[in-house]
């Protein structure tokens, strides 16, 4: 008999995403078991030639099967916890080899899956996967994540004595989720957040038996009956009533449920058909998936491995792993937004840190050398007044000074010694003021940095902000080689058909006011705080667009949120580039204030 491992994945009922509606989304059971029957009809029997850490908390699989490449992720992340398929290659996620990574090679690298299974009403998937410890048929690959195979037949057999055998266990349970490798043994290898003692009573370390999260004490919903309904139901809630009696039932599932009884969801469980309760509550657990997506006018905000009755706007998907890519899709692009700018941004708030207290060293530094000129007047008086100390003195009174002596050193001595001291200083006084003031520029640009973060509306602007902070040399330069992201200004059209042109980056700003405007062009900006520069690239501009522009300087600039806002405005000519200042900061005179409300304003013509 071959040896085999397994590959498991759990999911408990918490596993939730909140999404821009208000309304809760649950990997529940129901989905899973959805998934579970694609992952069968597809990667059964396939060879996984591919393992990576699509995130941090995320990993993914290429699944060699049938004739053809199948991808699978699975996220043990609090916000998206799940597991299916996706139509496209994944990419690696994380800079580097985590030890994570290194035994995911090691043991789940070139494995074949023999079987598929999901305990009923249980949140986990096991893959059993079968691996030979040394394959004659691996070629070198220059991905490390990667297996090329010389034959993909999904027939092929191997012939090895040596197998190596492991549970891969993803636990997405909100705050609470991991992904973690367990040995034949059941002995974790590692997890990617590791749980001491201190953090939880279960603990998830290396060397300690896995055991998983005990079983809820719940009912059946397939034997479900209208004795039973009327038993849980009170004058409280019935959503909650059939979640906590009955395994596998999310709050989704139950308002379904109650809605397809009941025909509108109630809000007590009073005088409710019991009966027609049970048999709906059977048959959603019992018919075949059919997958679907609930959209509004913002995207995807729901998904269902049934047709969601209680939610308006649900079409049907070809999959349910294809409806839960949509969602996710739409959902992880403000998340991955947020996140690389949270990231980003503690980054750049600790090199301000290491700056400040540079700064700070080198005030201190000024202050003890401006004190120094003390040691060239007590080197002058003691050679001014040298005829008059006797031996051995302790001090020289001169005007109510005191200076202190050693009456084991000569005065001579003592003087010269002074005077070293004093040409030391004066050395680093002509330094210490240059150091002093590079170092102020060197926090104003990246203030400015950090402020044009913080109004970054997508990935690409933070991608350009952070390629910037790097090339400054505020970042520590990557190891691996990215191409260097490409971003333009932000070009808007008036409602006078003028064109706008807003600087989102220093290097756009730069570009925008020593670029494209001409010296006779409107210059923005909002007054006294960082922001966009804003042009009007046109000839004597009406009111109208030069409020326009006004309101997007006062947009694009740290006061976004305030009521109203000052913002400067003068001709591009009266702009000059601060001397030895960093990328985007400038100086202008004479100038003009009008006070606007921030908004966006305009049609946008380029983007980026």
């Amino acid at each position: 008999m071959v040896p085999s491992f397994t590959l498991a994945l759990w999911y408990p009922a918490g596993a939730i995403v909140d999404n821009p509606c208000g309304l809760r989304m649950y990997f529940d059971t129901l989905t899973l078991a959805a998934v579970v029957d694609e992952l069968r009809a597809t990667i059964l029997f396939g060879r996984i030639q591919r393992v990576l850490l699509a995130g941090p908390l995320t990993i993914g699989l290429e699944v060699y099967a049938h004739g053809q490449r199948r991808y699978v992720i699975a996220s043990a992340d609090a916000q998206t916890a799940r597991i299916h398929l996706v139509s496209q290659r994944l990419t690696r996620g994380v800079d580097g080899e985590t030890p994570f990574l290194l035994l995911m090679r090691k043991y789940v690298l070139g494995g074949r899956i023999v079987n598929i299974e999901q305990p009923p009403y249980e949140r986990v998937v096991l893959f059993s996967i079968t691996k030979p410890a040394e394959s004659r048929k691996r070629s070198h690959s220059p991905d490390p994540d990667e297996v090329i195979l010389d034959e993909l037949d999904d027939d092929e057999t191997e012939e090895t004595e040596a197998w190596l055998h492991c549970d891969l266990i993803v636990e997405p349970q909100d705050r609470r989720s991991n992904i973690i490798l367990v040995d034949d043994n059941n002995l974790i290898l590692d997890a990617i957040k590791r749980v001491t003692p201190r953090m939880s009573s279960r603990v998830i370390m290396p060397r300690q038996v896995y055991t998983l999260p005990p079983a809820p004490d719940k009912r059946d919903p397939l034997r479900a009956n209208a004795a039973e309904i009327e038993a849980i139901m009170g004058v409280g809630d019935p959503v909650k009533a059939l979640v906590n009696a009955y395994r596998g039932v999310s709050p989704q599932v139950a308002r379904e449920v109650l809605v397809r009884a009941c025909g509108t969801l109630p809000t007590s469980g009073t005088g409710l058909p019991t009966y027609t309760i049970a048999a709906r509550l059977r048959e959603i657990v019992a018919v075949p998936p059919e997958p679907h997506l609930v959209n509004d006018e913002t995207g995807p905000i729901a998904y269902a491995p049934y047709r969601p009755l209680h939610l308006p706007g649900a079409v049907p998907m070809a999959s349910m792993s294809e409806a839960l890519e949509v969602f996710y899709t739409a959902r992880q692009q403000p998340l991955g937004r947020d996140r690389r700018r949270a990231d980003l941004e503690a980054q750049l708030q600790a090199s301000r840190e290491q700056l400040l207290h540079q700064r700070e060293h080198i005030v201190n530094e000024l202050a003890r050398v401006n004190e120094l000129d003390r040691l060239r007047w007590e080197g002058e008086m003691i050679f001014a007044f040298l005829h008059q100390l006797p031996r051995g003195a302790t001090e020289l009174v001169v005007e109510g000074e005191r200076i202190a002596l050693d009456p084991n050193r000569s005065p001579v001595e003592q003087a010269q010694e002074r005077f070293k001291a004093y040409e030391k200083a004066k050395s680093a006084r002509v330094i210490l003021p240059a150091r002093l003031a590079e170092t102020e520029n060197r926090l104003a640009g990246l203030d400015q940095l950090l402020a044009m973060l913080a109004i970054a509306d997508d990935a690409t602007q933070i991608d350009l902000i952070a390629a910037e902070a790097e090339e400054a040399g505020y970042l520590r330069t990557s190891a691996v080689r990215r191409q260097r992201p490409r971003g333009r200004p932000l070009q808007v059209r008036s409602s006078d058909g003028l064109p706008i042109y807003i600087g989102r980056t220093a290097r756009q700003n730069e570009e925008v006011t020593f670029r494209i405007a001409r010296p006779t062009d409107l210059w923005l900006h909002a007054r006294n705080i960082h922001g966009a520069h804003v042009i009007i690239r046109a000839d004597h501009p009406p009111e109208r667009t030069i409020a326009e522009a006004a309101a997007l300087a006062a947009y694009y600039s740290q006061a976004r949120d305030d009521t109203a806002v000052e913002v400067d405005i003068c001709q591009r000519r009266a702009v000059r580039k601060i001397p030895g200042g960093p990328t985007g900061l400038v100086s202008y005179y004479p100038e003009r204030t009008v006070r606007v409300k921030p908004e966006r304003c305009g049609e946008v013509v380029q983007k980026s």
